[in-house]
């Protein structure tokens, strides 16, 4: 059975200066359906198919508000971004990258393309084609706060 092994995504998204003011964690969790209800497992593994939603937390330990967040989020490889599904409960700008983090852009992410007969078209990304997410919140971190950002990918 084909798995993906989250840990080092997790090791990649969590590794901080050991003084760092600003402590982040990721949590990975299974998505699945019982008896109607959704219900989240704590997972480092995923088989194709599987939905994972990722928690991004943000921890503020110093004594002073921190700002000047961009808080960035992967989309693994083998994993397509499920539409609608990124959340935080502050206030943040939403964007996402097509280019493995080049450039970030705000949905609907459009591209302009010429047909064969010279003709161009506005054309939607499908959001299955992001490669990372980010969100730039509004107003700092105060001290102790902390600050969570969701999101889901379906495992290819």
């Amino acid at each position: 059975m084909n798995r993906i092994i989250l840990g080092a995504l997790l090791f990649w998204t969590t590794t901080l200066w050991a003084e760092s003011p600003l402590s982040s964690k990721m949590e990975t969790y299974l998505v699945a359906e019982k008896n109607g209800q959704e219900v989240m497992t704590v997972t480092d593994e995923a088989s194709p198919g599987d939905v994972i939603e990722y928690r991004l937390i943000y921890t503020n330990k110093a004594e002073q508000p921190l700002s000047g967040l961009e808080i960035t989020g992967p989309i693994p490889a083998n994993t397509a971004y499920l539409k609608d599904s990124a959340a935080t409960d502050v206030d943040a700008a939403f964007m996402v990258s097509i280019d493995d983090g080049s450039s970030f852009e705000a949905e609907p992410v459009t591209r302009t393309l010429t047909g064969p007969d010279g003709q161009t078209q506005n054309v939607i990304v499908p959001p299955s084609d992001y490669t990372q997410l980010r969100w730039v919140p509004e107003n700092g971190i105060q001290p102790g706060q902390a600050l969570e950002y969701r999101y889901r990918v379906k495992v290819q």
